[in-house]
Order: structure tokens, then sequence, then C-alpha cells
């Protein structure tokens, strides 16, 4: 049951992040920092006592995995979007 409970949650947010990084489109460098950095946390995550269950299934852990990229990705995005967009906004509409 707790396999399958953090299964869904991981797919639940992997999905999430996905939906927020294909919405805000980030440069391909914040592509590959979050990679890094996702199988990083994953990788750590994996490693804890908490998650020793998930990482003997090979479903469990690669659910964990594809959350973890996706959420540092998500967040990549709205990092480096965000202030691009605030960036363009201010030299696009100057003050008279």
């Amino acid at each position: 049951m707790y396999l399958t409970l953090v299964t869904v949650l991981c797919v639940v947010a992997a999905l999430a992040g996905i939906v927020v990084s294909v919405v805000h489109e980030p440069p391909t460098w914040a592509v590959v920092v979050g990679v890094v950095a996702g199988f990083a946390l994953s990788t750590a995550l994996l490693r804890t006592a908490a998650f020793a269950d998930i990482a003997q299934s090979p479903v469990g852990s690669w659910s964990l995995r594809l959350a973890a990229f996706a959420a540092v990705e998500a967040l990549l995005a709205l990092a480096v979007v965000h202030r691009g967009r605030t960036a363009r906004r201010r030299v696009s509409h100057p003050r008279p």
C-alpha cells in the first residue's frame, strides 16, 4: 500500500511539474540543470530510510526520480521565466 501511494503521488507531482515546465518553456540550460539537480535529489532521497521500500522497486524508484526531475524543472522554469518576463515588460513599456 505504501509503495502504491507514493508511486501515485510521485506520478501526480511529475505530471504537474511537466505541465508547468511546458507552459513556461525554460531555456535549455535550465533543463540540463534541472535534470542534474533532480537526479542528485532523487538519489539522496532514495538512500534515506524513509524511502527504503521504494528504492527496492524499479517502478517506485523511477516514479520518485521522475517527480524530482519534474519538480526541480518546474521551479527553475518559474524562476527563470518570471525574471525574464519582468525585465522584458519594463523595457517594452517605458514610462513617459
